[in-house]
Parts: C-alpha cells; structure tokens; sequence
C-alpha cells in the first residue's frame, strides 16, 4: 500500500506513526526576494501569504519543546523512493516540505498540557516571528490541548516593525483570521501576566549558538536576514508584548466601560 494519500488536492505521506503533510514550497516575501521568484511566476502567488519550508522550519524549531507546534521537515528531512518522489513532484510540484498532522499527537508528547499557558507561550513564539495568522484555523485540539501549525505568515519584513504587525493583526481580525494575540489579549488576566512573563524568561535565554544552528538547519535562504530579525525580536520581545497587550488592551476596558 502506497504511503502517500491524495484526497482533493491535499497531500499526506505516512511516515512510520506519523502523517505529514505535503505542502509546495514558494520563495519568501516577494516584495525582499524577487529574485527567486520569475516575473512569471509572481502573479499566480498571493503576496502576503507564503508556504515556504525554511521559514515554517525556523518557527518550528525555535517553538520546539518550548511551545505545541508541529515538527517541520524539509524535502532532505524524509526518506523517500524514486517513485514517492516522482508521484509529489506531480501532485505539488518539484519543490515541496512536509508539515506533521497537529491530530498525530498526543498529550505525552507536548511541552505545554495546560491549554491557557499554550497559548500564552505561543502568544510570545509568534510575536518574535511576526506570525499573526495562527488562530483557530492553524490549530488543532488534541484532548483539549491547543496544537499549533502552518506557519507561512511568519518572518515578513513588512511585519518586522511591532507597530506594522499590529495593523496586520487588525487587518486579519477584520477579515475573520483572529490570532492567538488578540484572543490572549481580549480575555486579560493576572494569571496570563504572569505566563506571558514567564514565556519572556524562556525565549530570551534561546542562547546564539542555537540560533545559529536553527538557521543552518532550515537551509533558509539569506540566513543573516533572517538570524538578524528573529535575534532583535527576541531581544526586545518584552517591549514588543507590552505594545501589543496595550493597543488591544485599551480596546478591552473601553468594551467593558460601553464605548464601543
């Protein structure tokens, strides 16, 4: 029996336990790497929304063991026949990575059971990476356990600076894509202080070298780039959580007091 499945349009190859999904790679943020990208090629890929393995990789392995996210892998990362290769390259294309199945886990195999310091934690991962699209459609419940994936929305130079990437949570929320920031931050509490803080604690001691080792890993194109940016937002991501929880903060007390 085949291990890859094809069921309209979407694309999985069980390895081993695991199922994964087949996703095609495009180039990162067109607007930065146009180059990588044919002048023909452009129109047919959205502009704000990319899958491209080396990103998700870089978000997967940075959260890995500290935050619920599924495990990223290249196409190197699997092994698989001439045939398997073949058979993807005709359903997605030539150029492809595999995400895993949110549903393959289970809770022994998380970092985080307790569901509300899950999402705070992912609330930090995501504000370092500038990923503002990872709400109820990029995750999944495993026993009531919150698990995150697809990660594509993540290290887009326009998003780098905290007060753009809070208009585009805005821009999203106003679309139906509310992200797990503005969820976290909606419901405050004394308890979710207390985690984000903790969360902060965490992702500021990541030390260089393993940073410098998820970059090489990912196979990112422009390493320095992209080591630069998580390294700054990782640096000022107390400061970053802090505009953001007041920008929507505000929001909240004024709903509460009847303004809006």
């Amino acid at each position: 029996m085949s291990r890859i499945h094809v069921d309209q349009g979407t694309v999985t190859i069980k390895v081993k336990d695991a199922t994964y999904y087949v996703k095609q790679n495009f180039a990162p943020s067109i607007q930065v790497f146009k180059a990588e990208v044919p002048a023909r090629k452009r129109r047919g890929i959205p502009e704000t929304f990319f899958s491209n393995g080396p990103v998700e990789r870089i978000v997967s392995l940075l959260g890995a063991n500290r935050c619920n996210v599924v495990n990223v892998r290249l196409a190197s990362g699997i092994e698989i026949t001439s045939k398997e290769r073949d058979l993807l390259t005709e359903v997605v294309g030539p150029d492809f990575y595999f995400s895993r199945s949110a549903t393959d886990y289970r809770p022994s195999d998380l970092p985080l059971n307790d569901p509300e310091i899950a999402l705070g934690y992912q609330v930090v991962l995501d504000t370092i990476v500038r990923n503002w699209d990872d709400g109820e459609k990029n995750m999944a419940w495993v026993e009531g356990i919150p698990v995150w994936f697809d990660f594509g929305a993540s290290l887009d130079p326009r998003c780098q600076n905290v007060f753009r990437f809070i208009l585009k949570l805005e821009e999203a929320r106003s679309l139906g894509r509310v992200s797990a920031i503005v969820t976290y931050f909606m419901d405050y509490t004394r308890r979710r202080s207390q985690i984000l803080k903790n969360a902060i604690g965490v992702f500021a001691a990541v030390p260089m070298q393993e940073l410098r080792t998820i970059l090489d890993i990912s196979q990112v194109q422009i390493p320095a780039f992209f080591g630069e940016y998580v390294a700054n937002n990782i640096k000022q991501v107390s400061e970053d959580i802090d505009t953001i929880r007041g920008a929507f903060l505000r929001e909240l007390v004024a709903g509460r007091h009847g303004y809006l």
